[in-house]
Parts: C-alpha cells; structure tokens; sequence
C-alpha cells in the first residue's frame, strides 16, 4: 500500500476531534526521522506551518452570531464548522538541497522541485540520504544506501467545499451572565488508537485536546449617546488552545522512533461587534484583530541503524529532535454574516477578511 496523509485527517467525534497523523501517513512522517537533526527541522519547518496556520485561523470563527448577549441565565448550544482557506502557493514548498546536509531527492543530487506541505496533496517523489554527516558533537557518521517515499498531504480540494480550506468542526456554550455579558466555552477531548499498518510494526496512541473561553460584553448600555441606537453592539474577547499528540513507536532494520510528537495552536481574537435584527433576521458584523501561533516538539529517542560513526561504527542517536514555534503576529479580521432564527432554532453563516480568509455555518439553540 502507498502510505500517504489520507483523506480524513480531521476528523469530528464526539465533540472534537483532530488526527494529524493517520496510519497512512504516520510511516512517511516517521521516515523522515532518518535524516540528521537539523534536516528533519528544516523539512518538517515547511511541511507543518502552512496547515498549522490554516487550522489556527479558523479556530477563531464561530464565537458569534449575533451582537445581543443574553439575559441572565439565558444561553446557547451552537455547533459550527469553520473553513479558513488556504493560499495556493502555501499548499507546495521548494525542496532545495541547498538547504539540507544529507537529504536529496532520489536519483537526482542537485535537483530541486515542489513538495506537499500538510494541505498539499499526493506526490511520487522520494527521498534520499547520502555522504557523511558531522554531529554536532563533532562525531563523523555515514549513510548506508536508503530511500523513502516524500510526505504527502491532505488534500482539502477532495471535499468540494466552496473555498479551499480544512474543516475545524467547533461545539460551543454561551451563557448569559448580569450586566447584558455572555460567556462562551469551548471544550473537546478525544482519544484513539489506530491500528498498525502495512508499513509499521505498531499501534499509533493519538488524543487531541481544547479549550477556549470568550466573553462578549454590550458596550452601548454605557455611553449615553448610542445607548438607545435600535442597534445591539458588542465587545468580543475570546482565547482558544489546541493540542494534538501522536505516541508513535517503530522498531526496524533501519531505525528505531519511540516518542510523542505534539502540534500545538493558540488563537486570541478580539473584535467590536454590531447586528441588527429584522423579524426573524439578524445581520451581524464585526471588526478587530486576531493573533495566532502554532508550533511543533517531537519528544522522545531516535536510533537511525542506517546512520554508523565512522570510527567506532555506533548508530547515530538523538533526543528530542524537533521543537519549533510559528508567530503568526497579529492581523486584520473583518467578519460580516447573518442568522435565522426559528423559534428556539439558529442557522447562521458568516465570512471572515483576514489572512486566511474564512467561510463560517452553522446550526445551533439559543434561549432568552
């Protein structure tokens, strides 16, 4: 079986849930570890952030439908799915050898091409080591012959959505509290096993992890001048941290990888929010800025078997390979959408302007 990053990366349980590794990807994922420290950080550096970013933006949608909080006690159950679209030219990234002490593409030394990041796609491409490589501990080491397949990527343009994007499925609570505020909770947990494959000779443990809270506050009840404005306007502060683990464990000819990778990512938003409602209509729009960071460890202990000091012929081994964060620093975020409402029953879908422009729906039951 060809492994790749298939076609359910994300996936929805129970309240939420995200694999970033699936049997068939975990084995191209792992390969990677039989390159030098410093490659394996320069590969993965690529390959993640596009997805990270995408997935850290559109954590931030949903928060809101409209800009009227709730009376004391009243809340709301929402479920929304937030696509944030992808860039074209951020879905390839350029393998240069330049870049790399040991990696190459196979059968070409000097070459270069376009490779998948996460939200990239198939590929044929294949990887190769060669040469020697100086640790940093100044030990010489030497390759043996080997080749694996590139990472490939998930595919978002498979699931026919109106713009190119990764699903981030959310379940949200919205509570009133006194002086017309709400807040807004979000919580998921989610733990799997997925069976070894043709190309691993173990299990792969993933769980994933998040919390957000928000709080949304009417601000118009206390400047006289807007106060009686037949207009609800808000203030929206909201938080949210993501974390993904795969416990992978792989023992073969070539190398040993026993650890736990982590994706982690955090999302802040804050926006000035206005709606109008007309019958069972509500326009709603909203302006601020949203701050996002995601990042990368790799703990545990890799033995590449392929990898021999050139005295003592020892494999090469090395702890904690991987630990890299993305700043995505602090960027315009416009949103416009609107709501109906039926009885105790909400649909709402809204449009985000901001780096990684997003397309919000969603379904939900609001009372009081």
């Amino acid at each position: 079986m060809r492994l790749n990053f298939t076609k359910s990366i994300f996936i929805l349980g129970i309240i939420f849930c995200l694999s970033p590794m699936t049997k068939s990807f975990a084995q191209d994922f792992v390969d990677i570890f039989r390159a030098p420290e410093e490659d394996v950080t320069e590969y993965l550096n690529s390959y993640i952030k596009p997805g990270m970013f995408s997935f850290a933006n559109g954590m931030a949608g949903g928060w809101y439908n409209t800009a009227k909080t709730h009376k004391p006690l009243g809340f709301d159950l929402t479920l929304t799915v937030n696509v944030a679209n992808i860039p074209n030219d951020q879905r390839q990234f350029l393998f240069n050898p330049n870049n790399y002490s040991n990696l190459r593409l196979e059968g070409s030394p000097s070459g270069t091409t376009d490779l998948p990041t996460l939200v990239g796609g198939d590929t044929n491409e294949r990887l190769e080591l060669q040469g020697t490589y100086t640790a940093p501990d100044g030990e010489s080491y030497e390759y043996t012959a080997t080749t694996f397949d590139a990472p490939e990527g998930f595919d978002p343009s498979d699931l026919n959505l109106p713009i190119v994007g990764v699903p981030v499925p959310m379940i949200q609570l919205g509570v009133g509290l006194i002086k017309n505020t709400d807040i807004k909770i979000r919580y998921g947990k989610y733990e799997a096993t997925v069976d070894a494959s043709s190309g691993l000779s173990n299990d792969l443990k993933y769980g994933v992890n998040l919390f957000g809270v928000g709080i949304m506050h009417d601000f118009k009840q206390w400047i006289p001048g807007i106060k009686h404005l037949p207009l609800d306007m808000s203030i929206f502060v909201g938080y949210m941290r993501f974390k993904s683990t795969v416990d992978f464990d792989e023992d073969n000819s070539s190398f040993s990888a026993e650890g736990t990778t982590e994706m982690i990512a955090n999302n802040t938003t804050i926006q000035a929010l206005v709606s109008k409602k007309l019958s069972i209509l509500t326009l709603y729009g909203g302006i601020g800025y949203n701050a996002v960071s995601s990042g990368l460890k790799v703990k545990g202990h890799i033995e590449n078997k392929e990898l021999q000091n050139s005295i003592t012929g020892e494999n090469y081994e090395v702890d904690d390979p991987v630990d890299f964060t993305y700043d995505g620093g602090s960027t315009f975020r416009g949103t416009v959408g609107l709501r109906l409402k039926l009885a105790f029953i909400t649909l709402h879908t809204d449009y985000t302007f901001q780096k990684y422009n997003t397309l919000t729906a969603g379904l939900g039951f609001s009372f009081r």
